[in-house]
């Protein structure tokens, strides 16, 4: 059956046996430091992508121009039409 407890498992508490904890005790360390490199090539990446990502200001150079009052007024009463035809 699938939930048969196998021979290194408590059959009361589903628990590993002393056997299976020794058994496993040379490979902790090793397993660790691998966890450990794997976690931190991982926050690399993930922290050089997003400092790369977050740097670069495409429309930086591009001039605003400016805007008359007339053409403002226009466009906010454009906004509010929007806004109001939302709710």
């Amino acid at each position: 059956m699938v939930l048969d407890p196998s021979r290194y498992q408590d059959h009361r508490t589903w628990k590993m046996t002393p056997g299976l904890l020794r058994a496993r005790q040379p490979y902790f360390r090793n397993n660790m430091i691998g966890l450990a490199i794997l976690a931190g090539v991982t926050a690399g990446i993930y922290s050089y992508t997003y400092r790369f990502l977050h740097k670069d200001n495409d429309f930086a150079d591009v001039p605003i121009p400016p805007i008359d009052e007339k053409e403002l007024e226009q466009l906010k009463k454009e906004y509010e039409q929007h806004k109001n035809e939302r709710q």
